[in-house]
């Protein structure tokens, strides 16, 4: 039958079968005699997820009877292989290479599969840990730009710098300090502004942009500060000047300004 279908045929002939309880029992037992004659044929992870059309990315892929053909193999071989063991997340980079895999993380969908998948490549890079401020710029969020905020790298990263931060407190950090640090607080704030137009991401840049605020209030930056400093505005015509605005609105919130109003 596997010759017949080819490796990612069969899983899905499997996966049907076993949908019927009617033929689940055999189904189980013919993927079990498949595996076992991968395992025989000492078969690697990487070369099962060729056979299983595992190695090139698809809508899906994580939820698919191909992958959960694959995870059962690779669950029996390291059993065989106790000294050699290998998670999903070596073997994925292993088949595309590490610029691959970040090109599948930012394009895999939300599933439960997908979903598990980015946790363990998380848990995997707190095996052999990286400041966040060095993943951001590993994981290309540095030149993300304008799009940054849309980017579905960054909420990857951010689930690490959260993981990385409750295991190395002593040297945690935040979203806004990792950002500025990479962009600036102009560039930065402009970006966050911009986002708060666009129905996708306006809650997320909203929320940031209150943070940046928050920040600047702590620092001691008034509303003429941010004109003159940071935004280096030379009229409220600037598209820019909707950013004082919006912070002379907060800061006088805070501190009950006397002054003309933006």
């Amino acid at each position: 039958m596997t010759a017949n279908l080819g490796g990612a045929g069969f899983s899905q002939k499997i996966a049907e079968a076993m949908k019927n309880p009617n033929t689940k029992e055999l189904a189980m037992k013919m993927e079990a005699v498949q595996i076992s004659r991968w395992l025989k044929g000492d078969w690697s992870p990487v070369q099962i997820m060729d056979t299983q059309k595992l190695s090139k990315a698809s809508a899906g892929l994580f939820d698919s009877p191909q992958f959960a053909t694959w995870s059962t193999f690779l669950t029996e071989y390291n059993k065989k292989h106790p000294k050699g063991e290998i998670t999903v997340p070596e073997a994925f980079t292993q088949s595309y290479g590490e610029e691959g895999l970040l090109k599948l993380l930012g394009s895999i969908d939300d599933g439960p599969g997908a979903t598990k998948f980015k946790d363990e490549v998380v848990k995997g890079w707190l095996g052999n840990p990286d400041h966040p401020a060095n993943m951001f710029k590993r994981l290309k969020l540095n030149e993300a730009g304008d799009d940054l905020l849309s980017n579905p790298m960054l909420s990857i990263w951010t689930q690490y710098m959260e993981a990385f931060n409750m295991e190395y407190s002593f040297a945690k950090t935040t979203m806004l300090q990792t950002l500025t640090k990479s962009y600036g607080e102009e560039k930065l704030a402009t970006m966050i502004q911009a986002a708060t137009k666009v129905d996708e991401t306006k809650d997320f840049a909203k929320n940031l942009q209150t943070s940046q605020f928050n920040q600047w209030m702590a620092e001691a930056k008034t509303p003429d500060d941010i004109y003159t400093k940071v935004l280096k505005l030379n009229s409220n015509d600037s598209p820019k000047a909707d950013i004082w605005r919006a912070y002379y609105n907060a800061y006088d919130t805070e501190n009950k300004l006397f002054s003309f109003k933006p």
